[in-house]
């Protein structure tokens, strides 16, 4: 399990060679056995003797903003010699197979849109006729990424990411007239968020980043060596591309949070000309995250806990470029 430090003045030492929480609601022990990663999120006061024990047990520690995005990261320094598969990837990122493998990605994105829509429009049947417009438009922009073949990413990169774009903005414009008013948006809006709906995907959308980044850990992988978001200067660029078709995926978490009609205005707030997610708003968007993250789902033809899908995206990549296996 994760756990999460939301609440402002907590401290974590160690007791009994566990995690001990304590702060002004609650006082309890956690083995390191049964974390998966300690989620931070607020000010709180770790100990070196607590980062021992979680590198120990290679617990990672994730120190999140208030975007929902990784800020820091505490990890366990063993791993093996990564020089050969770092090179090729490096390698592999200026080839004509990089093409390949993101026109792959996005495709799979815009799959996982349709499905969102689909599903959308068995929930929505009075919205059905424009979603179903809106899926028709989106499969003849995924057939031009076709068109592109294998030039070099260089050379594709800029029309790859225009046709994602306009696949993305239908996408969105027929989730909105699917939203309650309370969560009515103009557009995809990022940092800041601009209204309620943004700012909680945002946040999943954040979380989601730590998974994959703890993918491309795990595998050895460089996470700033990416291929569609390249330019991205000190950025783990590699989590960018790999995070695409999870994206509707997390849509729909958020989209079924929404239906649920749990959320009030109380669960947001507004600072900086944007909005964000309260510490109410965190704590329903976080478990919801967590108990879907666990669950086995078919996702690409394949049941596994969808936390171990997210981590399949990397892994695929890196049995690629050591030889053992076709670029998935």
């Amino acid at each position: 399990m994760q756990l999460i430090i939301d609440t402002a003045n907590t401290t974590i030492t160690v007791r009994n060679k566990c995690f001990y929480i304590k702060n002004a609601a609650v006082q309890k022990q956690i083995s390191p056995l049964r974390l998966s990663s300690i989620a931070i999120t607020t000010n709180c006061l770790l100990n070196t003797s607590a980062i021992k024990l979680a590198a120990h047990h290679q617990v990672p520690v994730l120190v999140f903003n208030n975007f929902g995005t990784i800020q820091a990261r505490m990890t366990s320094p063993y791993f093996a010699n990564l020089a050969m598969l770092r090179k090729k990837q490096l390698l592999f990122s200026i080839s004509p197979q990089a093409t390949t493998w993101i026109i792959k990605l996005l495709k799979k994105k815009s799959r996982q849109q349709v499905k969102t829509l689909k599903w959308l429009g068995r929930k929505k049947s009075s919205r059905r006729q424009e979603i179903e417009v809106a899926i028709d438009k989106m499969k003849s922009l995924e057939a031009k990424m076709e068109e592109i073949g294998s030039r070099p990413i260089a050379n594709s990169k800029a029309v790859l990411m225009g046709i994602e774009g306009s696949i993305s903005k239908i996408y969105f414009m027929a989730l909105r007239v699917t939203v309650p008013p309370l969560f009515d948006f103009d557009k995809r809006s990022r940092r800041p968020a601009l209204d309620f709906f943004n700012s909680g995907l945002n946040y999943l959308y954040g979380m989601t980043y730590s998974l994959v980044e703890s993918g491309i850990f795990a595998k050895g992988l460089d996470p700033m060596i990416g291929i569609m978001h390249a330019d991205q200067f000190k950025e783990p660029t590699l989590a960018f591309d790999l995070i695409e078709p999870i994206r509707p995926v997390m849509d729909r978490i958020w989209l079924g949070i929404i239906f649920q009609d749990i959320l009030k205005k109380t669960d947001f707030i507004k600072k900086e000309q944007g909005y964000w997610l309260s510490k109410s708003g965190k704590r329903i968007v976080i478990k919801t995250f967590n108990e879907y993250t666990q669950q086995r789902v078919n996702y690409g033809g394949r049941v596994l806990r969808f936390k171990d899908h997210i981590y399949q995206e990397a892994n695929s990549l890196g049995n690629y470029l050591l030889g053992n296996v076709e670029l998935l």
